[in-house]
């Protein structure tokens, strides 16, 4: 009789644990999202994707890689980075255009559609060879003026202007007109590189330009333009950040931009709905595990936990 007392208090026990759990997937049935304020971002991100973004020149996990596949890297890092709530969109420019694909949407709910179109983005979707850099950053900081909440511009080049920029010449229209915050991401190594002319369906490159096929600088000394050649413009890109008020910051590594973009200064606060329902799930997952824990004294030989032997 006193051992069938002990043996259903111990099942009262260990039944009581699932009361408990059950109770908490209750709770996760019930519980409504929580209205809490929070700091969210809003980013339309332009990729450079003209002929010189090809290039490959930077170095990713001992790897190197072409320039917009190292900008889809940075921007694939703050994807991740972004808390729910936050939105982003992504716009691409070659020529003298900037043409949006996706407008900023919430980056919880549209994380796959986002993640997915990202991989698209490459230099199939180029539809001039030309490249007005100061053009298509005014495009890009105009586009963000007129969108619903002005979201933040990231701006990805390398900063190859094809035709060359004589010099004193901005090439960019005047932006003191527009309220838009952000950065402006340059893209490649610091050494000139050759420039592909061609890319096949695999992604190699079948031919380069050659010094008398473009558009060589005017008031340079003849032999001395190589506008064939590329590297990344830390010069240009700088100025053209101040002129447009923006930041510029020189890509070294994928998780950079990320560190960057999470700043309170591209912040702002919003009443956000938060699911806490993970709270009670995993109490409920804690408690089942506890109640089906399987007792190791069983796995000892009788005689031994008789013996008190452990």
């Amino acid at each position: 009789m006193k051992q069938a007392s002990s043996i259903a208090k111990q099942l009262f026990r260990r039944n009581f644990l699932i009361l408990f759990a059950f109770t908490a997937l209750l709770a996760c049935v019930l519980l409504k999202p929580v209205v809490m304020s929070r700091p969210v971002y809003s980013f339309q991100v332009t990729f450079d994707i003209s002929q010189s973004m090809n290039v490959i020149d930077v170095v990713s996990d001992n790897t190197v890689i072409s320039r917009l596949a190292a900008a889809r890297e940075a921007a694939f890092k703050l994807l991740q980075r972004l808390p729910c709530g936050s939105e982003i969109g992504w716009s691409v420019f070659t020529g003298r255009r900037v043409v949006s694909l996706i407008a900023p949407v919430e980056v919880c709910e549209h994380y796959d559609g986002l993640l997915s179109s990202l991989e698209f983005i490459d230099h199939r979707m180029r539809w001039a060879n030309a490249s007005g850099i100061g053009k298509g950053l005014h495009q890009s900081i105009r586009a963000a003026d007129t969108q619903t909440g002005a979201p933040r511009i990231i701006f990805f080049t390398d900063g190859q202007e094809a035709p060359p920029q004589s010099s004193g010449h901005r090439g960019m229209p005047s932006t003191d007109k527009y309220k838009v915050n952000g950065l402006i991401v340059g893209v490649g190594g610091s050494t000139p590189a050759r420039i592909p002319k061609a890319i096949d369906e695999d992604g190699r490159v079948m031919a380069y330009w050659q010094a008398d096929e473009v558009v060589q600088r005017v008031d340079a000394a003849p032999g001395q333009s190589h506008e064939e050649l590329s590297s990344r413009q830390d010069a240009h890109l700088g100025k053209l950040g101040r002129l447009a008020k923006l930041s510029y910051l020189p890509l070294h590594s994928s998780g950079q931009l990320a560190e960057a973009a999470i700043d309170k200064s591209f912040a702002h606060v919003e009443d956000i709905p938060v699911d806490l329902r993970w709270i009670p799930a995993s109490i409920a997952l804690l408690l089942l595990s506890l109640r089906f824990l399987p007792d190791i004294t069983a796995f000892y030989p009788r005689h031994r936990r008789s013996a008190g032997v452990l």
